[in-house]
């Protein structure tokens, strides 16, 4: 399994080269459910993958495994499906199948996003919609979702990326639903002002790491600018147990790219890491060893262990 990453400058590097970091060919593939083709209203018991009517006419695909609470929801990074959550060329098993073993986990795809096939291509298995988006549109989507599949709260979010910027608003806007949250190598959104001039040009290459889906009507475009607005104007986040998770492996460098500040790129990313450690006192900085922007693919061990612990300090807050 080639694993492309969609979401940071590392992105066109590895779409260029067809392989992630310094090596993902060897990503495994963890079993899962198989989707069942119609919706399903009901993912509350029991293993479940297949497409589930949100309304108005639209159907995401969700897979939820194993049992208990909290509920842990999987978001995954820009452009991304919810395959990432299910592969491992480490430490395994996968996120998904990991955490399955002591609580229920859900994945789904959101429209537009990537299977890692060989070329890589759009994943049906949630309808399109109109691009570009927003991160509102993203979580009003999520929780439309979770709800027609009758999947309780509380939830834990544990976001990837992009993703993270998803979750922060998901728990601002619904702060009686969500328990903790685990943020792997997730997007600040202090980011822009910290990149500050550079910013355009980094936000440009997330839009269209890929060329042959530039002109993809369908492809997932979200509007970032907007995005973290509506977080900063969206209820503070209130006290709940976090994680963070950060990488210590350079991003990889596209050849085409000239002239780019790679340099402070990496000086940035952790100091902006820090930014979601402050959203929450007590909130453990971990930071990836020997691990590129795909923590949860490289050290799914590592995720798995922090989302325990999430729980466990969930519990004690109770």
């Amino acid at each position: 399994m080639r694993l492309f990453s969609m979401v940071t400058v590392a992105s066109a590097a590895f779409a260029a080269a067809s392989a992630c970091g310094s090596s993902t060919s060897s990503a495994q593939q963890s079993n899962s459910p198989q989707p069942h083709g119609a919706q399903v209203s009901n993912a509350a018991h029991g293993d479940f993958a297949g497409k589930v009517d949100i309304g108005q006419g639209r159907k995401l695909y969700l897979e939820c495994r194993g049992l208990g609470s909290p509920t842990i929801i999987l978001e995954s990074g820009y452009h991304d499906s919810s395959q990432p959550w299910s592969l491992s060329d480490g430490f395994p098993p996968a996120v998904l199948p990991g955490v399955a073993e002591f609580s229920k986990v859900c994945a789904y795809d959101r429209p537009g996003t990537l299977l890692y096939t060989d070329p890589p291509r759009i994943a049906d298995r949630s309808g399109p919609v109109r691009m570009p988006r927003t991160a509102q549109d993203v979580i009003s989507d999520l929780h439309a979702l979770l709800a027609a599949a009758q999947v309780p709260p509380p939830y834990i979010l544990v976001a990837h990326s992009l993703g993270g910027l998803f979750a922060r608003l998901y728990a601002q806007t619904y702060p009686d639903e969500v328990a903790g949250l685990v943020f792997v190598d997730a997007f600040p959104a202090e980011f822009p002002d910290l990149f500050r001039s550079h910013w355009p040009e980094y936000r440009q290459l997330l839009d269209k790491p890929l060329p042959q889906f530039a002109k993809d009507p369908d492809f997932e475009e979200i509007d970032i600018d907007a995005s973290i607005a509506q977080t900063e104007r969206a209820p503070a986040l209130r006290r709940i147990p976090s994680v963070v998770l950060t990488k210590t492996q350079s991003f990889a460098r596209p050849p085409h790219l000239t002239g780019f500040p790679f340099a402070d790129l990496e000086r940035i990313w952790p100091k902006a890491a820090q930014g979601l450690v402050d959203l929450e006192p007590d909130t453990p900085h971990i930071f990836a060893t020997g691990s590129d922007h795909y923590i949860q693919v490289h050290q799914p061990d590592l995720a798995v262990q922090s989302i325990r612990l999430v729980i466990e300090r969930a519990k004690q807050a109770r």
